[in-house]
């Protein structure tokens, strides 16, 4: 009996003292997202923009060019959510219509930026020499010049319209992605396995498409978010100011601009597509900052 009692009581002081399990995750490999509500409502906000982008006709049935003369600067209702502009056109239909116009123009100088800035960071980290000095001296000049007057400056260069004014965006925007890059594969060529790999005699080549770039892109990618509301508000601003696309297309700083003589009877004109460019741009700002390395999900 006094063998069972103390063997009784060394089973309970062992479960006492036995750590329990872990709690199981309720979303699993979701829950740090989930756990962000703000994260989450900011890709909600992309994905809508992007779905308005491909299947804009899901979303409304109204053409975004027909004016109708029964409803002038009609406020918003159940029909017309966002309101309608001064020819009777309806501003939700052509806010979700000029997402199209607006996000292809962006991806696209996002796209250029990306590539070109991302390929001289790359370089001049990795050659230095000569090759870094004039390389980033190209880098300082852009920087040195205000973006929106180096793109107005390209755009009356090349034309106005869309795609160009998507082009010198991207190539205003070269200078970031590049000095990010460039910066890391500074950090990562005195990494040890990089110099471990040198000293086995790996050709330079390899070194730089095994071991660098793929260790040096993390920063560079979570920029992409960042740029993208940065170029979604500087193409807005170039539409606003005539720059981009002609009327009567719906592109959203054209939108905005639409309405600026009327603010004081149908502020609505404005307001709606700013308001959308507005949650897009935070939207993204959010996407990057939980993209940083540092911070992680």
């Amino acid at each position: 009996m006094t063998m069972r009692l103390t063997t009784a009581s060394g089973l309970d002081a062992l479960d006492a003292t036995t750590p329990s399990a872990p709690p199981r995750r309720r979303f699993g490999v979701l829950h740090p997202v989930v756990a962000q509500p703000g994260l989450v409502l900011a890709v909600l906000v992309i994905l809508l923009a992007v779905a308005f982008c491909v299947i804009p006709g899901v979303f409304t049935w109204k053409d975004p060019y027909v004016p109708d003369t029964s409803a002038i600067l009609a406020g918003p209702s159940a029909a017309q959510p966002f309101g309608t502009d001064r020819l009777g056109r309806d501003i939700y239909t052509r806010t979700v219509y000029g997402t199209v116009i607006t996000l292809t123009a962006t991806l696209l100088a996002v796209s250029i930026a990306f590539f070109i800035g991302t390929a001289l960071g790359l370089v001049a980290g990795f050659v230095r020499g000569v090759v870094d000095l004039v390389l980033m001296r190209v880098v300082d000049v852009l920087l040195s010049v205000p973006g929106l007057l180096l793109t107005m400056v390209i755009v009356s260069a090349l034309g106005y319209g869309t795609t160009n004014v998507a082009v010198a965006v991207g190539i205003s925007s070269v200078a970031n992605f590049a000095r990010v890059m460039r910066a890391e594969v500074l950090k990562v060529t005195q990494a040890d396995f990089v110099e471990a790999a040198a000293s086995i005699g790996t050709h330079r080549l390899a070194i730089l498409l095994r071991h660098v770039l793929p260790n040096s892109m993390s920063s560079v990618v979570a920029l992409i978010p960042l740029q993208f509301g940065s170029s979604i508000l500087a193409i807005a601003a170039l539409g606003f100011l005539g720059f981009g696309a002609p009327p009567p297309q719906p592109e959203w700083g054209l939108l905005v601009a639409e309405g600026r003589d009327v603010l004081a009877v149908a502020p609505w004109i404005s307001l709606f597509p700013g308001a959308v460019i507005l949650s897009v741009v935070l939207a993204s700002n959010r996407i990057s900052r939980a993209l940083q390395p540092e911070r992680g999900l």
